[in-house]
């Protein structure tokens, strides 16, 4: 049996299907929960972008429009949250001020997997809100440049290079970092 896809989810949830939402959410949760997590660093504030990007999905389900792709339309809504999220909270600066205070004193004590992911959110919390975004976006969640490009309103050339830039400075945070 074929599974259903995310367009037609949408496109029943639009005529009233609510049964739909719950096969996405069921499919996007994880994704969603984790893309939130590593861009606000809080777990509650997660859950509570989480269940709001899924409020969002059935309240403007009736502005889906089914000739365009339904994953980059589902992303946008999720994208916009994390932004109004910063904007209210003003959390941006705390992140990009926060550094390797995230990691215990006695980091010898941690396995290698463990400390490099510790070091790993270090470092992506020392990035600015677009930038996590961005790496998220191509890494967590998997989307194409293209896929990028239309959710920032930006050429498909400027989400190559915003991607490129986001990663040298992930990179040279984590060369610092001593991984």
């Amino acid at each position: 049996m074929t599974e259903i896809t995310d367009e037609i989810l949408l496109d029943r949830l639009k005529k009233g299907d609510v049964h739909s939402l719950g096969v996405l959410y069921e499919r996007y949760k994880t994704l969603f929960f984790n893309f939130f997590l590593r861009i606000t660093g809080d777990y509650d504030a997660s859950n509570d972008l989480l269940m709001e990007t899924f409020d969002r999905i059935y309240k403007y389900s009736s502005s889906y429009k089914p000739i365009k792709k339904a994953r980059p339309w589902i992303y946008q809504i999720a994208s916009n949250l994390t932004k109004d999220y910063f904007k209210k909270s003003k959390r941006t600066k705390a992140l990009e001020e926060m550094n390797l205070e995230i990691l215990d004193d006695n980091h010898e004590f941690l396995d290698d997997g463990e400390y490099r992911n510790r070091q790993l959110m270090s470092a992506m919390g020392q990035l600015n809100a677009r930038e996590r975004s961005i790496i998220n976006m191509y890494y967590l969640l998997e989307m194409s440049y293209e896929e990028i490009s239309g959710n920032e309103n930006i050429s498909v050339n400027n989400a190559r290079i915003l991607v490129c830039r986001a990663l040298k400075k992930l990179k040279k945070l984590l060369k610092n970092s001593g991984i």
